[in-house]
């Protein structure tokens, strides 16, 4: 009761301040245009797919260390990133009951950022100030995107340099040590518009609760970042847009058990990506897209090179200071075209190429040379994979309320084989603000590098993990309803989506006793867990008044492994988030922006790697944010952001907690020439 109390009071006070100020026209803004749901350009009430946009102005107010933190509230998408914004393995984003690494597929400007040798996908690599807008697709889109769409498809689009020429120095400061500072600037040149963004971050892992005895030492976090977007036309029918930039980071992870070494992790992250879109006359159109990505990993630790059992006492470690070193490449060519028979009809047709290669090796920190794990010697990961894809689209509007989709894609992997993923939509508006949207497909994951062929290493102590060749790809099947529904001058929006998928093959890592170590256990993962995950998707939002919105998610969700008939770790059932967000202009020069969130995790269960594993009941808690930010026209802003606001010490993990309460508050000037 207490926490509802507190709920109602902050938007109560929202409430009070937005009726007594005078009322302000707001900026109009233009109808969104969506593009990652079927690859052509369409307004976002007019998508057959479950598509959420976060726009600009949504964008900021809510309070984000992260991209994991703009989607905080979506309902059944959950960004798990253990230590904050240090980048850590494992990150995951898990969306409607999937939350296993690599089914969510994560694009920045429509390039992959799926890491190449592990899929995972790590959000903190993202730069915040650069992201325009998130469009988050729900439901399997294996059918135009292939492996790793399987639970969805989340594009963030990055900023160009505007219509104006600028620059716009910032700082932030906060509580665990936190400084970020850098420079947003924006070009505008003729046709052309550059967005160029620098950052450098310090911060201590917020992870910590110290008071409770836990080590603090090393755990700290520091990157520098660059990324740059160009747009602009060449020629009158084609547009073209150049991205990419770096990411230099390193993250601690304490000292060492044995050899009390400083652990940490160094990452180099960059990219670049290049797209056209052409329009050669009124009925073809064709986009064409060229990227790479290179990822870096270097972890800095103690490998357990050798175990001896004596006769009596217990058995002799053998560690040594160690670097596991992991280097991988993607290189990537998509080319697509949409024919415009008419208004009516659409025909999509796509090629894609993906090349991927990767080492991995673990090292002698001191000499560079390749060192025994847990008695097998030393080997290095060298592996490369081909990916060839075909993909089609049909799209018909009949009857002028109803919309079918027929898409499918043909992918073959040099690594494993191939996978066709069809998949079916139809969406019919019943009235003025109401959609009805139907849909099924297949999803899949293909088994990675890292999965095939990944050489041994030491997890922990006593336990390796290495590839497994024989692996078959994740395969799922997804049916979705959803009902949207817009009321009251189309200020009430409000969608249900119920949700039922049935997965085969999930690739799970299996601890079998280690045949060259009696005390030890070997991990492989294995093709082994049949799934079926049903939930539920309800999305509220209402716009008071111009300036103030509210809103409400709930998920109700089942991730079940078929043959116990047990709800997966990690899974709770319900889910929630309810809060506010304003924005109001006044007196002319001056603009508030602000939100308030709170979200709610039900129990689920959670499994610990030791030996052997103990599971234990987590999660029932409240976590909430606030935000809070002035801007004096448009060149002086000044914000302060706030998490964790009541310290609730709820555990996340079997061994951890929430983050701390913590709070950032920034001050930035813009100057435009």
């Amino acid at each position: 009761m207490a926490r509802n109390g507190v709920i109602i009071l902050w938007i109560s006070v929202l409430i009070l301040l937005v009726w007594t100020w005078p009322l302000a026209a707001e900026e109009f803004e233009l109808e969104p245009i969506v593009v990652t749901a079927t690859k052509s350009e369409k307004k976002l009430e007019n998508v057959p797919a479950v598509v959420t946009v976060i726009g600009q102005d949504e964008i900021e107010t809510i309070p984000a260390r992260t991209a994991g933190d703009l989607l905080a509230d979506l309902p059944g998408v959950y960004a798990f990133e253990p230590q904050g914004v240090g980048l850590v393995t494992p990150q995951s984003v898990s969306m409607r009951g999937i939350g296993f690494p690599g089914n969510t597929l994560i694009l920045l400007d429509g390039q992959r950022i799926n890491t190449p040798f592990t899929d995972y996908a790590y959000l903190t690599t993202i730069p915040v100030r650069a992201i325009q807008r998130v469009e988050v697709v729900r439901g399997p889109f294996s059918s135009l995107y292939g492996s790793s769409a399987g639970g969805g498809v989340i594009n963030f689009i990055t900023k160009d340099g505007g219509g104006e020429t600028s620059i716009e120095p910032w700082g932030q400061a906060g509580n665990f040590g936190r400084t970020d500072y850098g420079a947003d600037l924006g070009i505008s040149w003729k046709n052309f518009s550059l967005g160029l963004f620098y950052d450098h971050k310090n911060v201590d892992n917020y992870f910590l609760y110290d008071d409770k005895g836990l080590d603090d030492t090393n755990v700290d976090y520091e990157h520098d970042r660059v990324h740059a977007k160009l747009t602009g036309q060449l020629g009158q029918a084609t547009d073209f847009s150049l991205s990419g930039g770096f990411i230099s980071g390193e993250t601690g992870f304490g000292i060492g058990e044995n050899l009390n070494q400083n652990e940490h992790q160094d990452i180099t992250h960059p990219y670049v990506n290049f797209q056209a879109d052409s329009s050669l006359n009124d009925s073809l159109n064709l986009r064409a897209q060229l990227d790479w990505l290179r990822s870096e990993h270097e972890f800095f630790g103690e490998t357990l090179k050798n175990i001896t059992q004596p006769h009596f006492g217990p058995p002799q470690l053998d560690y040594t200071t160690s670097i596991n070193d992991t280097d991988s490449d993607r290189y990537r060519a998509d080319v697509s075209g949409n024919y415009f028979f008419n208004e009516q009809n659409i025909l999509t047709l796509g090629t894609e190429v993906i090349y991927t290669t990767a080492e991995k090796a673990i090292r002698d920190a001191d000499t560079g040379e390749l060192i025994d794990v847990q008695g097998r010697p030393g080997k290095q990961t060298d592996e490369d994979d081909t990916l060839l894809s075909l993909y089609g689209q049909y799209d018909w509007l009949f009857l002028e309320d109803f919309e079918l989709v027929l898409g499918g894609r043909f992918d073959d992997y040099e690594s494993y084989g191939s996978e066709f993923s069809p998949k079916a939509t139809l969406r019919w508006e019943y009235m003025n603000g109401g959609q009805i949207k139907l849909s099924a497909g297949k999803g899949f994951k293909a088994p990675n590098l890292n999965q095939l062929y990944s050489s041994p290493w030491s997890i922990s102590p006593f336990i390796v993990y290495q590839g497994n060749p024989d692996l078959e790809a994740e395969t799922l099947w997804s049916y979705e309803l959803s009902v949207e529904q817009r009321a009251l001058e189309e200020r009430l929006f409000c969608r249900i989506t119920p949700y039922y998928t049935d997965a085969e093959d999930f690739i799970t890592s299996v601890r079998r006793p280690d045949p060259l170590n009696p005390s030890g256990q070997i991990m492989q993962p294995e093709n082994v867990d049949e799934v079926e995950i049903m939930g539920l998707d309800v999305e509220l939002s209402y716009e008071l008044l111009q300036p103030l919105s509210l809103f409400a998610n709930y998920n109700y969700n089942e991730t079940r492994d078929e043959n116990t008939d047990e709800i997966l770790d990690g899974y709770p059932r319900n889910s929630a988030a309810l809060g506010a967000r304003f924005r109001h202009v006044f007196h002319g020069d001056f603009r508030v922006y602000g939100s308030y969130s709170a979200r709610y995790r039900d129990e689920y269960t959670s499994t610990s790697w030791g030996n052997p594993p103990v599971t234990e009941t987590v999660g029932d808690y409240w976590f909430h944010t606030a935000s809070l930010g002035l801007v004096f026209r448009d060149m002086i802003r000044l914000d302060a952001d706030v998490y964790n606001i009541f310290d609730r010490r709820a555990k996340t993990d079997i061994d951890r907690y929430l983050p701390e309460f913590n709070y950032q508050v920034g001050l930035s000037f813009r100057y435009t020439f």
